[in-house]
Formats: C-alpha cells, structure tokens, sequence
C-alpha cells in the first residue's frame, strides 16, 4: 500500500502530473490519496469564515469550476459540495468555521477522484479526532474500525480519495491545523500499514533551508524522524510535527518529491544524513547538524542541535550567513537524484521508472556524475 498527498500547489499547477503518477502506480499497487485544497483557497475560505461574506464563497466556487474545466472535468460533479459553500449549518463559531474551511479540500478530492477513477471518503469518515476545533489530534486507535471504508473502496476498483485536513471530533468537521494534510496522510498510513507515504510538493524534497527564501540551499537525502520533528515545530513547512511525530511513533518510512516530472528527493525514517538544517520563525533560529559560530549563545541545546532566541530578520541573515560559509560557490557539492524501482535493472535519476510487486525499494545518489551507493 502506498499512500500519496498532493498539496495545494500540486493540486493547482501540477494536476495532471499528480493524476498520471497515482493512475500509474494504481495499476499494480494498492493506492490511497490524500489531497489539500487549491494553493490560496484555505486563505479565502478564513476569510469567509471570519466575514461571512459570500463574495468570498463565489469566488472560490469559480476558482474550482474554472479548474475542473481546465482538466477537462464535468464541473457540475463540483455542485452538491459547492453548495456547501452557501447553505451553511447552524453551529458555533469555532465548529462552523473548521466545516467552512474543510470545504476546499473536498472540492478537490472530488476532482481529483473523477479524474483518476477513484471514489472520496470523507476524513471524518476515517479519523476520530480529540482536542479542540482548528488544531485536533487524530486517534489512530479509535480510527482503526473505520479503515476498512478504504478497504471496500479497494476492493470495488476505485482508488480512495481522501480530503485531507479533517477529522471527527465528536460527530462534527474538525480541522487539523496548518499542513494538517500531511498528518491525513501519515494517520491513514499508519492505519493501513502502509509502505510508503509519499508527500508531494513543489519542490523536490527537504532542504537545508526553505529553498523559497534560500535559493543556495542544498537537497537532503536522508532525514531523521528526530530531525524532522524538531524542525517541524520551529519552522519547517515541509511537514506538520503531528505528522512527523507520527511518522516517527508507527516507524513510517516517508518521500518527500515535486509533483512535476515525479522527481524525489528526501526519505524521511530513522536514517540521517548528517546535513545541516536550518528553519526559523519570528523569534526562534534552530540549527541542526550545524557546527559554525554564528555569535549568539543559544537558549537550549541537544546533542546535534541548538536553538537561539533571534527575531526573524536576523535569523533569516544567520541563515544566509552560514551557507555561504558552510556550500561556498566554488565547493563541489554532493549532487544526487533518487530512483524509486520496484523491479528495474536500469536507474533514472531523480524519477520513478517503474513499480512492482517485488515492493523493493532502491535508492541511488549521484555525486558529480558518478554512481555513489548511499551508506547503510
């Protein structure tokens, strides 16, 4: 079983590629699909939460209607979910709210279901939530009956496709927080004894520091479920903590790649690399696997890692700072590209051949050209 979760820029700019991998696979793999809301609706639909205003609802009606007609769907499959948007329920604010935003995500799983032959289970169908509205925890125990919703979905030919985000908390839609698609699919990775999770993205994998911002940052082969959970609470976006804490807690072996041409790049398990990462937010720097002074004593420290108390524009100069040091441009960097084959004696780099029954997975990098066999 493989689990895929397409993000928002996936689903907005790469819809195709995302179908065409999960069709591929699909064909001698079990697979599930977790997916997020359009790249910008989450943003619009808080507003609309908070305002009520429903010119913010027709507009992302017609940003899904637009799309479906873009990738050459029927929008009136979109309907009875779009009207969601304007009939809304008589609740609290806080569970009104978390039902307003869990719409984005379903409009996508239904397109992305009628695109690839698949059938949509709601996530509070699957995951029985504790805690509070807008940031629930996930009950991998209590979910566990549910799963065999997927299970019937498999057994009658169609690929299940989950909204990601959602969960039940007490017989109401509850939101999972910020990246909370990524703790969708890891929960129902571990609810289905998955294989593999691959998370996909824009980019094609984890970096020593958020690309977007550090253009020089360097690719991560291998990252730790210790590396990962920590980064992920100060600052990293490329996984939610829950969703990495999780990984950690069901030993889930978990890739990261962009949606684009199916390139990959980061394996997240109990293996690390040892490569510096570097995340921040607006008053915390964490440097992990980073040895350099950078002349600030920090506040707390473990055995690869430190945290300092830095506001984010310093943090971010830090940052820059320590890559130049740490990747000068004349430095021949470790280059490298990861082949997923499940039955190939021929490796391509950075992309997915072929899959098979064999379900082995094999990993090569690239150094400067040359075949170089990852340690361990």
């Amino acid at each position: 079983m493989i689990v895929f979760k397409f993000g928002g820029s996936s689903m907005r700019l790469d819809f195709q590629d995302a179908v065409s991998l999960v069709a591929s696979l699909s064909e001698e793999n079990e697979v599930a699909v977790v997916v997020s809301a359009l790249k910008g609706v989450t943003d619009d639909l808080i507003r609309y939460a908070d305002s009520l205003n429903q010119d913010l609802a027709v507009k992302v009606a017609s940003e899904y209607i637009y799309h479906a007609k873009l990738n050459g769907i029927d929008p009136s499959v979109l309907k009875p979910y779009i009207d969601r948007l304007f009939t809304l329920p008589d609740l609290e604010y806080p569970a009104l709210r978390d039902y307003i935003l869990s719409i984005g995500e379903l409009l996508s799983a239904v397109l992305f279901a009628s695109a690839v032959g698949g059938k949509v289970i709601l996530g509070e169908e699957i995951f029985i939530a504790r805690g509070e509205f807008g940031d629930a925890f996930i009950d991998i125990e209590k979910s566990r009956r549910n799963v065999k919703l997927v299970y019937e979905v498999l057994e009658d030919g169609f690929i299940p496709v989950v909204p990601g985000f959602t969960a039940n908390l007490d017989g109401r839609v509850a939101t999972l927080g910020r990246g909370g698609s990524d703790y969708s699919a890891v929960a129902l990775g571990a609810l289905l004894n998955a294989e593999l999770v691959v998370i996909m993205s824009d980019v094609d994998g984890i970096y020593t520091a958020d690309p977007r911002i550090i253009p020089m940052a360097k690719l991560i082969p291998h990252l730790s479920y210790d590396e990962a959970l920590l980064a992920s609470r100060y600052g990293m976006r490329a996984i939610q903590w829950k969703a990495s804490k999780l990984a950690k807690d069901f030993k889930l072996t978990v890739l990261f790649g962009r949606t684009r041409n199916w390139r990959m790049g980061t394996v997240l398990s109990e293996k690390s690399s040892g490569m510096p990462l570097m995340t921040f937010t607006k008053d915390r720097l964490l440097l992990i696997n980073v040895t350099e002074d950078i002349g600030y004593d920090p506040i707390e420290e473990g055995p690869y890692w430190k945290l300092y108390a830095l506001p984010e524009s310093e943090a971010l100069a830090v940052v820059r700072e320590l890559h130049k040091r740490i990747f000068p441009p004349t430095q021949s960097i470790f280059q490298f590209g990861l082949d997923i084959q499940w039955k190939s004696e021929h490796y391509q780099q950075v992309f997915i051949k072929d899959l098979s029954q064999k379900r082995n997975i094999i990993r090569k990098f690239y150094y400067e050209g040359e075949n170089v066999e990852p340690s361990g």
